[in-house]
């Protein structure tokens, strides 16, 4: 059977008596932190398009065809094409094929064959010269509306800067954030703790040497406290300063913020001003251009109708010229046919003479008619070459009209298109802002968030950094002997020590 022990060692190992309570709370606080529930974040993180990128997309899709190009192809569908050669080249007043073509003459005078005629007999005369009706004259049309001014943009002026005051100690309160101020009382309270810790060791060092309470007790405690008051005084004094620093340069900053996104208001406000008066400008020299267009034209037409009417009062006056000459002519031939007759019926060789005579002024006569009507014809022709050309430089004008409204209302919206852009940008740039402002928020959530576990494991770190002894006890437990072990060994004792009296007698 074996024996029960009859003794027993226990080994205990605990935290020194100063450090135990720290290291305690440390897990408490630890395990607290652990049952926090989820805590979401109710902030907005992105930043929506400002007004200005709004408005630059929204005018970008309205923006149609510009005034400026209808009104070019408005004036060039009126213009007409130019006319053209074979070869497809614009004909101008030195390549209008020529129209007038001469005409064919009569045969010219033949001597009958023949004897003489019949005795004298009187003819019958033709009715007298009528004059006919003349044409009516030139009317003047009516011209093109006058050029008018249009009303300017409005002229640019500059926006107001807020009011920007000086750092004051207010403004400094405000930009202070608590995370520095929770910095410095931390490590105040550092210090206290190494303080106590201090106080402690001089009261056992006392307690060891047999001063307790005695001068030199004081005499320490009082230079560690002034050490202390020392050291917390620059703690707080730089953590104020640091506080005050931080305040300051963050005030600068947004003061710049602020400076920069008024200048950029003012620059996109006068590009926009500048775009304004550029495009009023150019519709403006657009308008003047389609006016002086319009009043070359107009005078074109109305000479062309000039020379038309001219040219038309001309001919008339010629055929009434040819009209006279033929009726004289016609008196003449009537009078000399008759003498020819009254010489013939006297004289047979005269009167056929006398016709013959007469038939040689007919010949001429008829080559003077065919002279007046080539003449006529190349007159015609001149005039229908002068109205072509004067045509052609008009519609050519309108035209060159209508492409310089065309690349006016190409340059406009160009402008416009650009204009919109850089407004578009100035809006970006405020949305870059606003994106940053809510990045800093998230951001500062998720300080606040992780500031108690920060603050742990800064405490956890430094209870490590303690150099703390753990205390060990060791203590050992003898088992009590039993009433049978106790008379037996009392036994034992008496029976040695008769052998031992018995001995010795």
């Amino acid at each position: 059977m074996a024996e029960a022990p009859t003794s027993s060692t226990v080994y205990q190992t605990s935290l020194p008596e100063y450090a135990e309570p720290y290291f305690t709370r440390l897990l408490q606080r630890a395990e607290t932190e652990s049952l926090q529930g989820y805590d979401p974040y109710t902030g907005s993180r992105l930043a929506d398009f400002t007004t200005p990128e709004k408005e630059a997309m929204d005018a970008l899709t309205k923006l149609g065809k510009p005034t400026e190009i209808s009104a070019a192809s408005g004036l060039a569908a009126t213009a007409g094409s130019l006319p053209r050669d074979a070869q497809g080249n614009v004909i101008t007043s030195l390549g209008i094929a020529q129209q007038y073509a001469p005409g064919q003459f009569t045969a010219g005078y033949t001597a009958p064959s023949g004897g003489i005629t019949s005795s004298y007999t009187a003819g019958a005369f033709d009715a007298t010269y009528a004059p006919g009706a003349v044409a009516s004259g030139y009317q003047a049309g009516v011209g093109p509306a006058a050029y008018s001014a249009g009303e300017g943009p409005a002229a640019y002026q500059a926006g107001t800067l807020g009011a920007v005051g000086p750092f004051t100690s207010d403004i400094a309160s405000r930009y202070m954030t608590p995370y520095q101020e929770a910095v410095t009382s931390a490590a105040v309270r550092e210090i206290e703790k190494g303080a106590e810790r201090g106080r402690t060791g001089i009261s056992q060092a006392a307690a060891q040497a047999g001063g307790r309470g005695g001068y030199r007790e004081a005499l320490e405690r009082s230079e560690l406290q002034r050490n202390v008051l020392e050291n917390v005084g620059d703690v707080t004094a730089k953590g104020r300063a640091a506080a005050y620093e931080s305040a300051m340069q963050q005030y600068e900053r947004d003061r710049q913020a602020q400076m920069a996104g008024f200048q950029t208001q003012e620059q996109a406000r006068q590009a926009a001003a500048s775009s304004g008066l550029a495009g009023y400008q150019a519709r403006e020299q657009a308008r003047q251009a389609a006016a002086a267009s319009g009043l070359a034209g107009f005078q074109a037409q109305e000479a062309a109708r000039q020379q038309q009417a001219q040219f038309g009062l001309t001919a008339q006056q010629f055929n009434e010229q040819q009209r006279l000459a033929g009726s004289e002519f016609k008196a003449r031939q009537d009078a000399a046919r008759e003498a020819a007759r009254q010489q013939q019926a006297q004289f047979g060789l005269t009167a056929q003479q006398a016709t013959e005579t007469q038939r040689l002024a007919s010949s001429e006569l008829a080559a003077r008619q065919e002279a007046a009507r080539e003449q006529a014809r190349q007159q015609a022709t001149q005039f229908s070459l002068a109205g072509m050309q004067q045509d052609t430089s008009a519609r050519a004008q309108q035209l060159a009209a209508a492409q310089t409204l065309s690349n006016i209302g190409q340059t406009t919206q160009a402008m416009d298109i650009e204009r919109l852009m850089q407004k578009e940008a100035a809006g970006q740039r405020g949305r870059s802002m606003n994106q940053a402002s809510l990045d800093i928020g998230y951001e500062d959530f998720l300080r606040q968030q992780g500031f108690t576990k920060d603050q742990l494991g800064f405490y956890s770190n430094i209870l490590r950094g303690v150099p703390v002894q753990p205390q060990q006890t060791v203590s050992t437990f003898q088992a009590q002997p039993s009433l049978f072990q106790s008379v037996l060994g009392a036994g034992l004792s008496g029976l040695g020590l008769y052998n031992a009296l018995k001995k010795g007698g």
